[in-house]
């Protein structure tokens, strides 16, 4: 009988227990939280009291445990294996076709465009990892199904060789190097996603930052063939790109001009044209037809807390970036809108907002939340006028009492973590949704 140590016991993890169990697994758990570790005895797990380690097949660890716990050491010292839910995925499937998405910013809004494409084109698909569904929590799927699933660096840096049959690389820009500790050591964990037994998957790659294109570069020139660039910064022979909002095709012998970009209205932003491009150039790889993968562009709903468009009052919009956890990916809201009222802060990065400060001319006032509002303060003294609010509902009432008198956006893209009022971004973004419906029209 085959046993694992389940390390970790969040989504992924309890998911992992209960794929295990029902597998016919010997499931052991392990977790600082003794409530989850009683659900899951509940289930038929047994609870890990420093048993021989050798008697495991391996252990699953949770993406959000490092790889420096001292469990980990102990069990490379005994030669046991260290996994994630993801590869005991792949392991269990091995003959899926399997899509993985990764990237510091974009990987949720591209993952589930890609699922929705392939759905509209009767595609059987599930959709999941990173974003929604544990992937061990997904239904099987018919032979000529497809698993599109979100892959963070957590998990890649778990990982050994995922084998995919296709691989989207959004962009990188700096981001938890408070678990990887360097630039080269991020880049190096999302670069597992091109692991195969033999070539690497097909890829779609971006090129407009640095750390992208150096990759492309050398996956490239080891497997030419393999990896095709994607910008929306320049025209590029043998790629995908958009050029004046228009989708473009360059990988065969002549330019295709897919479509007009400009209209989609929950698709703004010259971010969410690298999204299309990226699910566009993947669903491409798969075979479908260009005019068939615009229409499911067209007919994409959207995702909730990506510049979600929340209520309409009068003249001002009420816009839900609650993923915008970094500097970076508030940049893109920042410049898709107009006359701003910014709710920005929260436990603030490593990078500050700095970077964000040439994008200023857009916002006409910023609305401070969090721990981070006294040192966000000093960065925009004399910048942008700003107020101190401390709490969202402070925050979203002044701003649309600012934001009614000319008119805008107001617009919450906090630049931030969400862990110092709230459990995770989603809350975050569900209290700002609840906060704006409940507001009152004078």
């Amino acid at each position: 009988m085959k046993t694992y140590l389940v390390h970790g016991l969040a989504r992924s993890g309890m998911a992992c227990v209960e794929f295990l169990l029902k597998s016919g697994c010997l499931v052991y758990v392990l977790d600082s939280d003794l409530a989850k570790m009683g659900q899951a005895s509940q289930k038929g797990a047994h609870i890990w009291e420093n048993q021989d380690m050798s008697m495991l097949t391996a252990v699953i660890q949770s993406p959000g445990i490092p790889l420096t716990h001292p469990l980990v050491k102990q069990a490379r010292d005994r030669q046991v294996r260290i996994m994630g839910d993801v590869d005991l995925f792949r392991e269990t499937y091995p003959k899926a076709k399997i899509i993985g998405i990764t990237g510091t910013n974009g990987k949720s809004t591209t993952t589930t465009l890609i699922g929705h494409i392939l759905t509209e084109c009767g595609v059987p698909v599930a959709v999941g990892g990173n974003v929604g569904v544990p992937a061990l929590s997904l239904s099987p799927l018919p032979n000529d199904g497809v698993y599109v699933l979100e892959l963070s660096s957590y998990q890649l840096d778990l990982s050994a060789c995922l084998s995919l049959d296709y691989a989207v690389w959004m962009n990188i820009t700096p981001d938890h190097l408070e678990r990887h500790g360097s630039m080269e050591d991020y880049v190096y964990a999302k670069m597992k996603i091109f692991a195969g037994k033999g070539n690497p998957p097909q890829s779609m790659i971006s090129i407009d930052d640095a750390y992208s294109l150096q990759v492309y570069d050398e996956m490239n020139e080891a497997h030419p063939g393999f990896l095709t660039p994607v910008s929306v910064n320049r025209p590029l022979l043998g790629g995908i790109f958009v050029l004046d909002d228009l989708l473009v095709d360059a990988t065969g012998d002549e330019r295709l001009v897919v479509g007009d970009l400009s209209g989609l209205d929950r698709l703004k932003g010259r971010h969410n044209y690298q999204n299309i491009a990226m699910a566009y150039g993947i669903c491409r790889a798969y075979g479908l037809a260009p005019d068939a993968i615009m229409r499911g562009v067209e007919t994409f709903p959207g995702l909730a807390h990506r510049q979600e468009v929340v209520r309409i009052l009068g003249n001002v919009t009420f816009i839900n970036d609650s993923k915008a956890t970094n500097a970076d990916a508030t940049s893109h809201a920042l410049s898709a809108f107009d006359t701003i009222y910014w709710i920005v802060g929260g436990v603030a990065k490593s990078d500050g907002i700095d970077e964000l400060l040439p994008l200023l001319n857009r916002v006409k006032k910023a609305y401070l939340i969090g721990e981070s509002a006294t040192n966000f303060a000093k960065v925009l003294e004399g910048r942008v006028d700003y107020v101190s609010c401390g709490d969202m509902d402070t925050a979203i009432t002044r701003a649309y009492a600012d934001a009614s008198l000319l008119g805008g956006t107001v617009l919450l893209s906090p630049a931030c973590a969400s862990f110092d009022q709230y459990r995770d971004f989603e809350h975050r973004g569900d209290v700002f949704r609840d906060c704006v419906q409940q507001l009152v029209v004078e």
